[in-house]
């Protein structure tokens, strides 16, 4: 988002597109996946993954809610909100190098990182080191221009690759913890800050790994293969009725999420972004109306 709006002006239009744009992406997929679980759940099978009741379906609706792959939901939305914030703090200190603003934004930043381990895990500040490492490396994306040397991006990023595949192998020992640790350490918020930075450039490296039609595809309706995939390794499982799960089936699984991610991006996701956006231009961008001034007769010529 800082790589997209960083460098615009805030003001109420360019805000009020941003808040359109960010919400029509994720409400379709997300509210469809979050109504389907509440029937699924309360209707056809009590053990499903996405356990909604009548409990906390509201905050689901809400964009708060916790189940599962769910939680990650509400960090997201919270930092829509937050991003607002240093959007304003960013255009305060370029137009009037005021850094009041500026300062107040990430001094509250640093007080939620130093207090994140103590944070619920659904609120953006528990969150909050990974958003802000997005933020800065964004930041700086804006302002590299083409002549940076490509071939040293090439040989960074395939080191990039070397170093991960090194620690799921093994051969890097890396002690990430717990799934909370993970989330917790500074460090992984920084390699994933870099990692999203060195690929952000079209090199021949990177092209031939995400320039793919497979991964194009894979990258229109990543939202809703995110959303999928937890409840179609559980279908799977079901199906195998206790059945202890076999290495062969990966490739069917990952056929079948990116076969309904893909479905849902089509049939729900593009419908739905669109009706919204039209929807909240309508409500927060159209045009007000001039008042109509009532014209003054004009006075009898006299002769």
């Amino acid at each position: 988002m800082a790589f997209l709006y960083g460098e615009k002006p805030a003001n109420f239009p360019l805000v009020a597109r941003y808040a359109i744009s960010r919400f029509s992406r994720i409400a379709p997929a997300y509210l469809t996946v979050v109504l389907a679980s509440y029937l699924i759940y309360n209707l056809i099978d009590p053990h499903f993954v996405y356990a909604i009741s009548h409990d906390n379906l509201l905050r689901h609706l809400l964009f708060s809610g916790n189940v599962s792959a769910l939680w990650s939901i509400p960090p997201e939305v919270q930092f829509y909100v937050v991003f607002v914030g240093i959007w304003f703090s960013l255009r305060a200190f370029r137009t009037n190098s005021n850094v009041t603003l500026m300062v107040a934004v990430l001094g509250t930043i640093l007080m939620l990182i130093a207090y994140r381990a103590h944070l619920p895990g659904t609120f953006v500040g528990s969150k909050i080191h990974y958003f802000l490492a997005g933020v800065v490396f964004g930041l700086v994306r804006t302002r590299v221009g083409a002549s940076v040397n490509m071939t040293t991006l090439a040989v960074l990023q395939a080191a990039v690759i070397g170093l991960v595949l090194g620690v799921i192998e093994g051969v890097v020992d890396v002690h990430l913890g717990s799934k909370r640790e993970l989330y917790l350490t500074l460090e992984t918020a920084g390699f994933a800050g870099i990692f999203v930075f060195l690929f952000s450039f079209d090199t021949g490296l990177s092209k031939r790994l995400l320039g793919n039609r497979l991964m194009m595809l894979s990258g229109e309706c990543i939202f809703s293969m995110y959303l999928l995939n937890i409840p179609i390794i559980y279908a799977a499982l079901v199906v195998m009725d206790g059945l202890p799960p076999r290495p062969a089936l990966a490739l069917p699984i990952i056929a079948s999420t990116i076969a309904a991610a893909w479905t849902m991006y089509r049939l729900i996701e593009m419908p739905g972004n669109t009706l919204l956006r039209r929807l909240g231009t309508w409500l927060l961008l159209r045009p007000s109306k001039a008042p109509v001034v009532p014209r003054r007769s004009r006075p009898p010529d006299r002769y």
